[in-house]
Formats: C-alpha cells, structure tokens, sequence
C-alpha cells in the first residue's frame, strides 16, 4: 500500500462516520506554528504505546483487534533501527520503515504512526525531516548505548521539536539482556530542558524508579517559572513495564501528589500490532479502572488519561496557566 498518511485521512474521515474536523487531516490545511498539526481525537479510549514487528501489514486486523479491547485507536511504533535483539533480523532502511508504520496506521483515522529513529545517526535530522514529510505523527526513542540526552542527540530532539511533533522515550529498566539501566533513570533526562518546546513522554512510569519519574515531571513544571512557556512539556506513559504491586502505588502518586497532572498521563499496553493481545490490555484496563475507583477520580480525569492526555500528546496545548509546585508548597500559574 503507498496511499500517504495525509490522503489517507483525507479520505477516510467520511467513510469512518468521523467528521473530518475531528481527526487529523490534512498538514497543509491545519498546521499552526512551527508546522504543528492540529486535531481532536474522537471519544473513547486509546492505547499509546503499541510496537511494530516484523511481518507483512494488516492493519485491519489490528482495527478490530483495538475494538476488541474497548479501544478506539492508539499510536503504532515502527521497527527497532538497530539490531539490539539476537530474535530479530537486521532493520529495515529508515524511508521503508516509514512506510511499514504507516500502512499499519491506513486502515484507521485514529491510528497514529510513529518512527521509531535512532538519534545517534549522523543522518538524524534529515531522516525526521523525512518521517514528517511522509506522514508520521511523532518520534520512538531508545537510547541502547548512552545517555538519552547529549550533544549527538540534542539536535535531532530540536529537529522534532521544530516540526512541533511529540517523542516518546523509553525510561526505567530494559530487559535487553545487557548491562543498560543507567542511562534510563529519569532523572538524565533533565538535559532535555535544553529543547524548547518540545513535548516528550517518559514510558512505563520509568518502573522501578517511579518516584523519580514523578520527581523530573514536577520538576520540568516549575522550570516553567525559570524558563517560561517555552519549557518543554513532559507527559507520563503508564505502559506497563509496573508489576501490579508496584502499579497501584506509583498511579495513587500521581493522581494525589498535588501537581497538576491535567492532560499528562497516558495509558499504553506494549502489546505487538500483529496478534494484538486483547486479553492482556483488557486486564491492564480494568486494574487501572479499579485504582481510579478507589482514587473517585470523576468521569473528566479518566478520560483525561485514556484520551484527553493523548490528544494533548499528539496535538499540543502549552503550558500557559499550568499549575506550578515550588519549594513553598504554593502553587502559581504560568
């Protein structure tokens, strides 16, 4: 299938029943500053954080698989961009990677293509240039050999920044059969204060170092004292990684630590796009269901968790009157 992202969405907005200025259309018809694209996602529930493989695409199996599972779409990641995994073979080029992705996103307007890309590429810059062009929606990032942020990386981070699109990164232990876990700690992505504007997403709630990942959330909300709107905005991807012992603590956290949290914490299943396990996000909903209960969140938080939050992720907002923690305990608006 070679249909763009962009004449994709142009034509299934109608056949789907989604009324065109609900969804993602057309860059060229809605782009605000720095080529941002404007959207809304439809209600119902979303699934962030779901992986490409290897395989031939069907991306209505992965419709109705979403369906099954209570969902009404997600974003899909491409392939790994290195070999890091001895189960795996050697990755696709980066255009035919592109390509993948967002064939596996064609058979729905709510399915949002992400590239996977390794900021270490001497190439970076120009290969996110190229991702936007042809339709991706946000950036994937595993740092396997350094420091997620540095002086290689910072300006491929800009680069994403600039075309106003999101990118979430991998935090907290990865089970990669190496010794890796340092460079995943939440707190070294403080250098990310460097990127203005940039809107990131630290994944599985950084487990085991939830606390931290909390930590560097609260502490990117103040910097916006320091260093204004321009901050970059940090959202939380609650993907499992947690075990569920774990899960329940690190989610009553966020929910009454007392930052403002509106719009800035996603749900996401890790499931594969082929074979999407329905049974295994289901669980994870209803646990994350059971906890909000507990917590008597309203009907308002969690759809900001399972869409409002997305939407922001994809689509932006800024931090203008955010709530702001300081060393006082009083909090400001921006």
């Amino acid at each position: 299938m070679k249909m763009s992202r962009r004449n994709f969405i142009v034509g299934a907005a109608g056949t789907l029943g989604v009324s065109a200025s609900a969804v993602n259309i057309p860059a060229e018809a809605r782009k605000g500053a720095l080529g941002k694209i404007v959207g809304e996602l439809p209600p119902g529930r979303y699934d962030s954080h779901i992986h490409v493989y290897p395989g031939d695409p069907a991306p209505d199996e992965l419709v109705g698989s979403l369906a099954a599972a209570g969902l009404a779409g997600g974003c899909v990641f491409s392939e790994f961009p290195v070999k890091w995994d001895r189960n795996y073979g050697d990755p696709l080029p980066p255009e035919q990677s592109v390509e993948r992705v967002i064939e596996w996103a064609s058979a729905s307007p709510t399915i949002y293509p992400f590239y996977w890309i390794d900021p270490a590429r001497p190439d970076a810059c120009e290969l996110v240039d190229m991702a936007v062009e042809k339709g991706i929606y946000g950036f994937k990032v595993i740092r396997y050999d350094g420091r997620p942020v540095d002086e290689k990386s910072l300006p491929v981070y800009r680069r994403i920044a600039h075309h106003g699109r999101p990118v979430t990164f991998h935090s907290g232990i990865l089970w990669d059969g190496r010794a890796s876990s340092d460079n995943f700690r939440p707190a070294n992505w403080e250098e990310i204060l460097a990127v203005p504007r940039l809107r990131f997403a630290l994944a599985h709630i950084s487990w085991p170092w939830c606390d931290e990942c909390i930590a560097v959330y609260g502490k990117l909300l103040n910097a916006i004292l320091n260093n204004g709107e321009d901050t970059p905005e940090m959202f939380i991807d609650t993907t499992p990684g947690t075990p569920k012992i774990y899960r329940r603590d690190a989610l009553v956290k966020l929910h009454t630590i007392g930052y403002d949290v509106r719009d800035h914490i996603m749900f996401g299943s890790d499931c594969g796009v082929k074979n999407y396990n329905v049974k295994w996000t289901k669980d994870w909903l209803s646990f994350d269901d059971s906890v909000y209960g507990e917590l008597a969140l309203d009907a308002e938080k969690v759809d900001s968790v399972y869409r409002k939050s997305l939407e922001r992720y994809l689509f932006g907002g800024g931090n203008s009157n955010r709530e702001i923690p300081t060393p006082d305990g009083v909090k400001r608006k921006s």
